[in-house]
């Protein structure tokens, strides 16, 4: 990037930390099943969380349960990177009393999730600017993706889905980048690239089929440069991702006895665990009613509280026309495409308490290359549509986003214009 849009960057990577570390949410039972880790692990060097499953601020319903003790029900991800963190805040409690565990969940949420999910707003400046060859349009399609969905309000809280995100799409940069310059021949970006997969499986084990076709992307970039066909490349990419997989089946082996047992195969809840038990970790078949309640719903659809995202239909075709990004269009809606499609067979695709429907928060960030190809001359529709994005998720940043799910368990019986996330509850 030229040295006069560097800046640009970094405006945005500080304008979204400082936005991401201002608005804070608690995370209720899904956050404290993983600060529950955290803390046993830092203070107590064991894995279940015992003593921290029923405290007050740490206390959850997210918890498996295996001979005798209690253990978070969710991927490690997130929670390992939270634990060495905690590390040096311990150690300043420990020696000066100070930072209380309210502090400590309000640092942490920070540094595990909005912090990257910063980088990876500027990441997404600068991929945008280079398709689009326009500081305006850049800004324009960021904002609208980092402060105008749910990747917004799921920053400021320590859920996985946007530490996922972030990964994902980070990953994707540095594939697009190794396209687009193949004599980066660096061994730590090989690495690193298996390392940032890696973690994101780890952390939200559906982003398995983004994943999947990440690699193969990385893989046919590999195949058409020649200077890539050795042993490097491959071996790094798969050597950084094998790190997380094997510290999650280790953890399985500690925890639950064996290296394929899972949190959520040993649930204490017996309806969730049943649940979780069918299909393929209670994803069963697609729901094309659920797609919509999921789109195109006022309730709580994707659409509707990210009207901004309508021009991405358009950018899209736009995007295709385009022969040298026309690969990277075909990728970037399949990942959106099939990551809809497999969540709506999910047995709660909204998500329990949620403004919305948050496991497809994974998949946010790659609306960004759809909207750099919208024509100019639908600029300022997309302005305004933008605007009330942001403002949407301003709402919800400003209060909460711990939407009970009552409504949505009744959606199907509901007038269309009956309930909104937003409007009726925030």
């Amino acid at each position: 990037m030229p040295r006069q849009y560097r800046k640009d960057a970094w405006i945005i990577f500080f304008l979204l930390a400082f936005v991401y570390a201002y608005f804070y949410q608690d995370s209720g039972w899904n956050g404290n099943s993983r600060f529950g880790l955290i803390f046993a692990i830092v203070r107590e060097g064991r894995l279940s969380i015992d003593t921290f499953q029923d405290r007050e601020g740490t206390e959850t319903g997210d918890k498996a349960f295996f001979k005798g003790h209690y253990y978070s029900d969710k991927a490690i991800g997130p929670s390992v990177v939270g634990a060495i963190l905690y590390v040096p805040l311990h150690w300043v409690k420990q020696t000066f009393n100070r930072v209380s565990q309210s502090a400590v969940k309000i640092i942490l949420t920070f540094l595990v999730i909005g912090l990257p999910s910063a980088i990876a707003g500027s990441l997404m400046y600068s991929l945008c600017l280079y398709l689009s060859k326009s500081r305006f349009r850049a800004y324009l399609v960021t904002l609208t993706i980092t402060l105008g969905t749910l990747y917004f309000p799921y920053s400021l809280t320590f859920f996985s889905h946007q530490f996922s995100s972030s990964l994902l799409f980070s990953a994707f940069f540095m594939l697009f980048l190794l396209k687009e310059r193949p004599e980066i021949r660096k061994n730590w970006y090989f690495f690193l690239i298996g390392l940032l997969l890696g973690w994101a499986l780890i952390s939200e084990y559906p982003t398995a089929v983004i994943i999947l076709t990440l690699l193969f992307y990385y893989f046919s970039i590999i195949w058409r440069n020649p200077t890539y066909r050795h042993f490097r490349p491959i071996g790094l990419t798969m050597l950084g991702g094998a790190i997380p997989v094997l510290l999650q089946m280790l953890y399985n082996k500690l925890c639950f006895g064996n290296f394929l047992s899972i949190g959520y195969t040993n649930l204490i809840d017996p309806f969730y665990s049943s649940a979780m038990g069918q299909g393929v970790m209670g994803i069963h078949w697609p729901n094309l009613k659920v797609l919509t309640y999921m789109t195109l719903h006022p309730n709580m659809g994707l659409f509707w509280e990210s009207p901004g995202l309508l021009f991405s239909i358009i950018g899209a075709g736009f995007m295709f026309l385009k022969r040298r990004y026309r690969y990277e269009a075909i990728l970037a809606m399949w990942v959106v495409g099939s990551y809809l499609v497999i969540m709506s067979g999910y047995y709660m695709w909204w998500g329990g308490w949620a403004l919305g429907p948050r496991h497809i928060v994974p998949v946010l960030p790659f609306f960004c290359v759809f909207l750099t190809f919208v024509p100019k001359r639908l600029t300022w529709p997309l302005v305004v549509l933008s605007l009330v994005s942001i403002g949407q998720m301003v709402i919800a940043a400003a209060s909460s986003i711990l939407v009970p799910d009552t409504m949505v368990l009744k959606i199907s019986s509901l007038d269309f214009f009956e309930f909104s996330s937003i409007y009726s509850f925030v």
